[in-house]
């Protein structure tokens, strides 16, 4: 099976960089409304640091992430911004350019997995970096009230938990503010034949 190259990198930076994290809400919040803001974010950007590891394989690498109603481009650069890993999503196709190789299908998923090996449910993905369950999921709540962790219940990604932390304060085009989270730990738990899977997110900066 092919791996993506920044699998097998030796020179990857750690998450723990030198960025302040966000302190998050100071007085608890009405989750109703957080969650209601939250699941009407549909145009954002996020820029940070993600963390692969897989069974034995580990990697870190800068990230940017331009998303559009479920449209979009995840990009993976090295230290010297150079694009490493680019997945271009459509409602048409999804193309992902990876060690000078370009790949093709109607959907993210497949090429995930037949590059990498990791099954990564991209659709709930899209929800959960916002800190937004899906319909089945289970949560719990941070003393704030903002999602702490969750767990999968969606058809084909179950089996993946997610832990939450440093949310910040992100503006809104109508001057008002959402809380977004700054650190996300995606955890698959072992199933046969497959190593467990982690990725760890770590963002400095919302653009909405």
């Amino acid at each position: 099976m092919i791996r993506f190259i920044f699998l097998v990198l030796i020179y990857c930076f750690v998450l723990s960089a030198c960025t302040t994290a966000p302190k998050g809400p100071e007085n608890a919040v009405n989750l109703t409304v957080q969650l209601e803001k939250v699941a009407q974010v549909q145009q954002w950007e996020m820029r940070g640091k993600i963390a692969f590891r897989q069974g034995k394989d580990a990697a870190s690498l800068n990230l940017v992430w331009k998303n559009d109603s479920g449209d979009f481009d995840f990009r993976l650069t090295n230290f010297l911004g150079v694009s490493l890993v680019n997945l271009d999503v459509s409602q048409h196709q999804s193309i992902l350019k990876a060690d000078g190789e370009t790949y093709v299908d109607a959907l993210p998923e497949p090429l995930i997995y037949q590059i990498t090996g990791m099954i990564i449910p991209v659709d709930s993905l899209l929800s959960w970096v916002k800190g937004l369950p899906l319909k089945g999921d289970k949560f719990t709540l941070t003393e704030k009230g903002l999602v702490d962790t969750l767990e999968s219940y969606c058809q084909g990604c179950r089996n993946w938990q997610v832990a939450y932390g440093n949310y910040g304060s992100v503006e809104l085009d109508d001057g008002t503010s959402v809380w977004l989270p700054h650190s996300i730990t995606l955890t698959q738990k072992e199933i046969p034949d497959m190593p467990k899977t982690q990725l760890k997110i770590k963002i400095y900066q919302w653009t909405l």
